[in-house]
């Protein structure tokens, strides 16, 4: 059993400055879990099961040190953020990662205060589709371990890199790398001669590029409307351009 301080200290990690806190983050869910456990890059602190999950799935942890706990569906309730809860949720360590110099030979996502948890998971979930090693987001973006996004990625935050920091960061560190910006006044992207590396710049949902990050574009593309609609779903917009550079 948990004790009531565990279950609280297990909700906190809903909460963004908890995860910073004590850099720690809550994965959910059997496929997610497996795949944690499958690829050992990730270091889970804690795992809590019922007993028919960790009779299935006994051959995974054969190398899992930390610590296990079974317990009973109507306890996984207590520290789920889901509605309906699965058989297994881990308690996980928010990795470091570094800026390589390979990253300027990458085509890279950049999301410029994305708030929507759902569309940071899909934008995730995009870059693992078409290959792409590194996703960014400003400070101001919400976070690569909020539930909501870890949900929504599909498994994609265990195999895309994802930093947060200021675009600035990276024009300092890799000023060779060409910034897309998106915006209705920009070149026709699937017209547009564009590079197999670069950073391709996400907008805020309504408020699209903010200004000191649009200081900093070298090329503006867009996607051409054929319709009424005023503008596009981030991720949805994130999709239609990584595929036309995936298409070079």
């Amino acid at each position: 059993m948990l004790s009531k301080s565990q279950v609280k200290y297990i909700k906190s990690l809903s909460i963004k400055k908890f995860r910073t806190k004590h850099n720690q983050f809550i994965c959910e869910g059997s496929k997610i879990v497996k795949e944690l456990l499958e690829i050992q890059s990730f270091q889970i602190d804690i795992l809590c099961a019922t007993e028919k999950w960790l009779l299935d799935n006994n051959h995974l942890l054969n190398s899992y040190s930390g610590q296990l706990v079974q317990l009973k569906t109507q306890d996984l309730k207590k520290i789920s953020n889901l509605k309906t809860p699965g058989e297994v949720l881990a308690i996980v360590g928010i990795p470091e990662f570094s800026f390589k110099k390979e990253i300027s030979k990458k085509l890279c996502l950049y999301c410029d205060n994305i708030q929507d948890p759902g569309n940071m998971g899909t934008i995730l979930r995009i870059a693992d589709w078409f290959g792409l090693p590194y996703v960014f987001a400003s400070p101001q973006s919400v976070d690569f371990y909020n539930p909501k996004t870890i949900q929504a990625s599909m498994g994609a935050f265990l195999r895309v890199n994802h930093i947060s920091c200021e675009l600035s960061k990276l024009t300092e560190l890799f000023p060779e790398m060409t910034i897309y910006g998106t915006r209705m006044q920009g070149k026709n992207v699937f017209k547009h001669d564009l590079q197999k590396n670069g950073i391709i710049l996400i907008g805020n949902e309504g408020r699209g590029i903010s200004e000191n990050n649009a200081q900093l574009v070298g090329e503006w593309i867009s996607i051409p409307s054929g319709g009424g609609a005023e503008s596009l779903n981030a991720a949805v917009a994130a999709g239609i351009i990584c595929a036309c550079f995936k298409n070079l």
